[in-house]
């Protein structure tokens, strides 16, 4: 029969999703195996240097966000890939206040509850706003969800629920992963300011952009809509009492005795009846008139669901129920960032599968369960394509932003304050007095010697104890038989010195350890190299490498030129012009 077909097709369809879920279970589990830590916890403490401030907190604290590139970095997921500096801590080359500031948010993520979420990171100063946004970018993180100033949508759980929905419906038809949310709200008309009427809604919320209404009934139910297109004025005669295309409006009910909450998606994206535009109601979704699948006129809301929009799970939401409204408030949606660059980060995003016709040649039981089935699957699959491109991404994240030898670290004191940063940084500008500076042969020539230690070949090993002071030929010559190299050399004690070289003398023995315990010290020491200008100025410099780097390696937005205050811009452009002579001070200046 034709019910047990479409049954066979919801079964295969789910058996196709598991599938999938198995698939990139195993990927996880193996990438694990070769990358992970052994015994990771919540407790852990972690010591991160951040571009030279050395930041502690707990692996757990870290690990709030799941899903975001953040969470991806300190889970213990990637935990031998990640690049470390000489004292072993996690490198990031990153402004280390505006690191501060989000670690600063998520330790009063932990104190803080739903209702009263702890405030998003922010810095004092311009200059840093602007980095601190970039990074929240790169990490994935957004603001909280908020409903500022709403009267209805008073539990948080409602305030993510709405953000959530309102997310999947971005410019990019797209869903955040991480719980966190993409767009604002600003509230535009409230029916308890200003009186409730089909003319004060037009008046109010025309030429708005796109829109979320929010209606309580008088019974305490919640029932509202989204539209991505303008709502028109009543002095456009040539908008009133027309349909308009409205490819990313939904509509949404809370309470009318439903389990959960309830999203009623266009049935069909292309249709040109999204929304009504009409002089005679106020807020109207669906096909016009009495076939409204939502209109508001005067102080009542009617409901007729299963037109233009996907049924509600309610019969309270069909068949041309009516309420009074209690309360309107209508929003303007406006995205965080504008216009996405298409970056890397559309792993935090799901592309949804094309929606599928209603199913309507059964019973009208039988009609919902399997419309219902549909839509959970959809979901499903929806969440299924957010883990596999999440996947993906965290390593390519891992790889290019966090990946590297040690050695690749430069430390600058900059007039006494520390800044640490990777070559590949300060070399973003090829013709630069910096990218010259600290180019192979130059920084070789710089003094690595004592970061080389641990690589010396078994020459450079025999070189070195013969160049000691006091040290025999013939003992000499027993570090050129045994063919040590420089890690095994920092490595030797007095046993090792004794039993396996085959010193003999206890003098010459204590000279060695004393000369390797100094070469040891000198090698797990940073080479500083100094930086004779003002810290704020070059600190300047320093954050706009970074974030040109990684919007070449197309992490980020292009990064905005720097913002400096007024008493120090001669300063920045003279010590920018230094470093950046010619056309190549446009990188910074413009």
């Amino acid at each position: 029969s034709s019910l047990s077909v479409e049954m066979q097709k919801l079964d295969d369809e789910e058996k196709r999703i598991r599938d999938r879920l198995n698939v990139i279970d195993e990927k996880k589990r193996e990438s694990a195996d070769a990358n992970g830590g052994v015994d990771v916890k919540d407790d852990d403490l972690i010591e991160i240097n951040a571009g030279g401030k050395i930041i502690a907190a707990r692996r757990g604290v870290l690990c709030q966000l799941k899903g975001t590139r953040f969470e991806a970095l300190f889970s213990g997921r990637w935990e031998k890939k990640l690049q470390r500096d000489g004292s072993g801590r996690i490198f990031l080359d990153v402004n280390g206040d505006c690191f501060q500031a989000i670690v600063d948010f998520l330790n009063e993520m932990t104190i803080s509850s739903e209702e009263h979420p702890s405030e998003p990171p922010t810095m004092n100063d311009v200059g840093h706003k602007q980095v601190l946004a970039q990074y929240l970018e790169l990490f994935g993180l957004r603001i909280p969800p908020q409903m500022p100033d709403s009267n209805i949508i008073t539990q948080y759980s409602q305030v993510k629920l709405l953000h959530k929905w309102l997310n999947e419906e971005d410019g990019s038809g797209s869903i955040c992963s991480s719980g966190t949310s993409d767009v604002e709200l600003s509230l535009i008309y409230h029916s308890s300011k200003e009186n409730l009427s089909n003319e004060n809604f037009h008046s109010r919320c025309a030429n708005q952009g796109n829109t979320l209404i929010i209606i309580e009934t008088t019974e305490g139910h919640i029932v509202g809509g989204y539209t991505n297109e303008n709502w028109s004025s009543p002095d456009d005669p040539m908008s009133i009492g027309c349909w308009c295309k409205a490819n990313k409006s939904f509509l949404f009910a809370i309470g009318f005795d439903m389990s959960s909450p309830c999203k009623m998606d266009l049935i069909n994206a292309d249709s040109k009846h999204a929304i009504y535009n009409c002089s005679q109601y106020g807020a109207a979704f669906g096909g016009g008139c009495a076939q409204c699948d939502l209109k508001v006129t005067g102080s009542r809301v009617y409901l007729n669901t299963g037109h233009i929009y996907e049924c509600g799970k309610s019969e309270k939401l069909m068949d041309g129920h009516s309420y009074n409204i209690n309360e309107m408030e209508v929003f303007r949606v406006s995205n965080v960032s504008g216009v996405h660059h298409t970056t890397h980060q559309q792993h935090h995003r799901i592309r949804r599968s094309p929606k599928r016709k209603q199913v309507k040649r059964f019973s009208k039981e039988t009609n919902r369960a399997i419309n219902e089935k549909w839509a959970t699957l959809r979901e499903l699959e929806a969440e299924l394509c957010s883990l596999e491109e999440s996947f993906e991404d965290e390593e390519l994240f891992i790889t290019a932003f966090a990946s590297g030898e040690g050695k690749e670290l430069i430390t600058l004191n900059v007039s006494g304050t520390i800044m640490v940063t990777k070559r590949s940084t300060l070399q973003v500008a090829d013709d630069s007095v910096l990218a010259r500076q600290f180019d192979d042969t130059k920084w070789t020539e710089q003094g690595c010697t004592n970061l080389r230690v641990k690589e010396w070949s078994p020459d450079e090993v025999s070189d070195w104890v013969a160049n000691i002071a006091q040290i025999p030929d013939d003992v000499a010559a027993l570090f050129i038989e045994h063919e040590l190299s420089g890690l095994e050399l920092i490595a030797l004690n007095e046993f090792g010195l004794k039993e396996i070289i085959g010193v003999k003398r206890a003098g010459t023995i204590c000279l060695l350890l004393d000369e390797i315990s100094t070469l040891k010290k000198t090698a797990s020491e940073d080479v500083v190299t100094l930086i004779e200008h003002s810290p704020y100025c070059f600190g300047k410099i320093l954050d706009h490498l970074r974030l040109k780097r990684l919007h070449d390696e197309d992490f980020i937005d292009g990064p905005p030129l720097p913002t400096i205050c007024d008493n120090q811009k001669n300063r920045f452009e003279k010590v920018v012009r230094y470093y950046f002579p010619g056309d190549s001070s446009k990188l910074i200046l413009g």
